[in-house]
This record gives C-alpha cells, structure tokens and sequence, in this order.
C-alpha cells in the first residue's frame, strides 16, 4: 500500500531512467503485450477444445446390477396348493459403447440373470434359472446424419478453430509489437518534444532579462517587458503540457512492456536510446507488398479457416435435409441352466444364436426446420466468404496507405530539417537586428516560436518516419524490423 501511495504522489521519483532500445521494447511486448497473453490463452483453451471433440468417439464402459424380491399371493389353479410365492432375481449387465466416426454407434455386452421361487407352504423344492448372453447392436445412419461428414463435424470444427485461434494469436503478437513500437516513438517524440519546450522557454526567458535590463535603462518601453512575459506564462503552460505527455507516453509504454503485477512497474522510467533510421524511399511496391500481406498476414489465414469452417457447416445442414434411414442390427448368443456359471458354459457352445436387422425410416411433411437450418448455414458461409474479401481489400487499402506513408515522411523529414535550419537563421537574423535597434521583442517572439515549431515537426517527422518504416513490415505480415516473423508461443500450463 505505502509503495502505490508513493508512486501516485511522485510517480517518476523512485527510479533513475532506464536506457530502452527499439529492439529491446519490441521483444518484451512480444512477451508481455496485453492482447497477445489474452490471445494465448484463448489459443491454449482452443487446443483444448480438440480434445474434447475427440473424446465423444472414446469407448465407454458401462455396467449395472439389479436385485428384486417379490412376495406374492398364489391365485388361480396354484392357491390350491401354495399359499404365496417367493421370487428373487439378480439381474446384471456389463459391456462397452462407441460412437463411429461413420455417424453411428456400436454397442458390444454380456447380460446376466438369475432368479429363484420359492413357494408357502414348501411342497416342492425351491426352482432357480439363470441365463447369459452375449449381446452386440449397430445403427448406422444411411442418409440423414450418416458418414464421416457429420459424424466428425464437431472435431473438424474445433481443429479449425485452434488453427484460427493460432492464426489470431499471430497476428496479435505482430499488432502488439506494433503498438510497443509506435508507443517507444511516441515517447521519444513527447522527450524531444519536452526538450524544444525548455529550449523555448529559455529563449523566451533570457529576452526578458535583456529586455528588463533595457527597460531599467531607459532604452525600450514597459509594453515589451509585459509582451514578453505574457509569451513566457504562455511557454510554460506548454512545458507542463509536453511533460504531461510524457507522463502518459511512460505509462502507454509500460503497459504494453510489463506484466505490471507488481506496483513497483509503475515506477520505472524509460529513456529512449534509438536513433530513428535513416530516411528513403520505400524499398518495395505497393503490389510486391500486397502480394506478400495476402500470402502471408496472420489476420488472413484466421478468417480463412473461418470460411472453412462456415463451409462445413453448411455442407452438413445440407446432407441434414434428406430423409432420416437408419440400419439397426442385433444378436446374442443365449445360454440357460440353473446357475450362471453353467449358463455361461451352455452360452459358449454357441448353440442358441438371435440375429435381427431392420431399417428406421423418418421423412418430415414440410421439413421447415432443416431446411431453415440448411439456408442459415448457407449465409453465414456466404457471409464469411464476404468478410474475407472486405478484410483482404482493407489489407490492400493499408499496404498502400503505408508505401506511401514511407515515402511520404522520407521526404517530409527532408522537408522539415531545412525548415528548421531556415528558422533557426530567421531568429538569428532577427537577434541581430533587435540589438541593432530595427526590431521589436515581439517579433523576435514570433520567429522563436517558428523555430520551436519547426524543431517538433522535425521531431514528429522523423519519429513517424521510424513507425511508418515498422508498420509497412507489420501490413506485410512481417516482424517489425522486416524479418521474416516466426509463430507466437502459446503460454504454458499451471
């Protein structure tokens, strides 16, 4: 509680700034990105649904016993006699069930009886039977619900959904990759862009002491003393801003770098130590590029394992509309003696075989909810095969948008540098004139501020050029540094 405390009250006090590269923050985001430790376990839970797709063609064991007694008066011919009977019966029943990956099941059993009777009064001995038989029974679909297609429908779909889930983790990786990126530029931009606040701050203030002692003297007007120190009130307000940016440049930064369990994260200080590459043209076309993102781009394979999928779906709801014929086949071997071990005996000379086989049939009069199930599966298809095709245009539109941004901010980089180097000559020319005496405090102001203008679109240039750089290899389905990119980790177990 004491280190959250200090840490909202004096966030940056804790620690002196740690040296980042480029590299390394994208290495940690690859580890630690938000979306990319969710996507993970969303991948993990997703292989997991494989196996339990595959468990419902696992054989089953089952087994059950049952025991009655029934005492009941005698009637008929036999109240002559006996006055009530006694029966006790032990029933059991142990075997093994399958589904088949033909869309039927298999059921393979031995079944057990005995029964005693008894009779009140005892005028004849007690009777017992027992009986065992072995007992096997198919059904397997014909039309509707039959063959592989249907039957393995639910482990096809989740094979296709972890494949999904791994194409998804991918390109979530490279996005979080991104983002730590394109936030370490940001960050060394509201860096830069905190120090052209000072550097402008320091120029407006040290005019104020030359202006104030000119004034003291007698050469120049209290309005330009006022001027100037209005402009410094209004230099300082964006010094707060720009370190306000910074503060939360830091912790944009942070989130995507650390796990940030512990409250100690929240302290560190980055300071960023890579240069921005240097400017030029784009290297690739914008066809070569979107060659290579269609081919290639994690996002892409995702939703075509989602066509896959949909496609599957509606090829089974489209075999569900016909008719509903099912082949049901049956036999036992029987055995009967007085105990059940000598019924078991009698069972395996195979002397008494049962065989019977049949045909269900199921045709539905209007048949409105298969085939409303058949034409739904058929637009979600269609539906998915649409969304691929918006996303690979959306892929074009990117990969073109970000050839030019890389030539664009290669040449505007160029473009603000001689800016800045023409600004910072305006205000030195203009220096001079106002200790000739041909200018005022208020236009030295004015080219103070283009020349710290200047210096932060300099600055924004040349960082957006290093972002732009990383995200034409990122729309390329690239690492952000251009190489080729190499599958996510899926976490590991607990």
């Amino acid at each position: 509680m004491f280190p959250a405390l200090l840490l909202a009250l004096f966030p940056y006090a804790q620690q002196e700034p740690t040296p980042l590269t480029v590299e390394e923050a994208a290495r940690l985001a690859a580890v630690h990105s938000p979306a990319t430790r969710q996507a993970g376990f969303a991948a993990l839970a997703a292989r997991y649904g494989i196996r339990e797709a595959a468990g419902a063609f696992d054989p089953v064991f089952f087994a059950d016993s049952t025991w009655a007694y029934a005492d009941r008066p005698a009637s008929g011919f036999a109240s002559t006699f006996f006055g009530s009977s006694e029966t006790t019966a032990l029933r059991g029943e142990q075997g093994i069930r399958a589904a088949l990956m033909t869309g039927g099941s298999l059921s393979l059993s031995v079944q057990e009886d005995y029964t005693n009777y008894a009779y009140t009064p005892a005028f004849s001995p007690e009777q017992s039977e027992s009986n065992f038989s072995l007992n096997f029974s198919l059904n397997q679909p014909l039309l509707r619900g039959a063959w592989a297609l249907t039957a393995t429908q639910g482990l096809r779909t989740a094979e296709l959904g972890f494949r999904q889930s791994l194409a998804s983790l991918n390109q979530t990786a490279l996005d979080g990759i991104q983002q730590a990126v394109d936030a370490y530029w940001d960050l060394a931009f509201a860096l830069e862009d905190r120090a052209v606040k000072e550097f402008s701050l320091n120029l407006a203030e040290e005019l104020r002491d030359v202006t104030r002692a000119r004034f003291e003297v007698g050469s120049v007007a209290e309005v330009e003393l006022v001027q100037t120190e209005a402009d410094i009130a209004s230099r300082e307000d964006a010094l707060l801003t720009a370190r306000n940016t910074v503060h939360q440049a830091q912790d944009g930064l942070r989130l995507l770098l650390y796990g940030l369990e512990e409250d100690e994260e929240w302290g560190v200080v980055f300071e960023t130590v890579s240069v921005p590459p240097t400017p030029v043209r784009a290297e690739v076309s914008w066809e070569a590029a979107l060659k290579e993102s269609i081919s290639s781009r994690p996002d892409l394979k995702s939703l075509r394992f989602q066509v896959a999928e949909k496609e599957l779906a509606w090829k089974v709801a489209r075999e569900g509309i016909q008719p509903k014929l099912d082949m049901v086949a049956a036999g036992n071997f029987y055995g009967q003696d007085d105990q059940v071990g000598a019924a078991f005996s009698s069972m395996a000379d195979w002397d008494f075989p049962g065989f019977s086989f049949g045909l269900n049939l199921e045709i539905p009069f209007a048949n409105t909810s298969l085939s409303g199930t058949e034409r739904r599966a058929w637009n979600d298809y269609r539906l998915a095969v649409r969304q691929l095709r918006d996303q690979e245009n959306e892929v074009a539109r990117a990969t073109r948008d970000a050839v030019r941004g890389v030539n664009y901010l290669a040449e505007r980089v160029a473009a603000t540098r001689k800016a800045s180097q023409v600004a910072e000559r305006q205000l030195e020319a203009e220096q001079r004139r106002l200790r000739e005496g041909a200018s005022t405090n208020f236009q030295v102001l004015q080219f103070q501020e283009d020349l710290v203008s200047a210096k932060s679109a300099e600055a924004g240039a040349r960082m957006g050029y290093a972002k732009a750089v990383a995200l034409l290899n990122t729309v390329r389905g690239r690492n952000w540094n251009g190489e080729k990119s190499s599958p996510a980790r899926i976490p590991e177990e607990n």
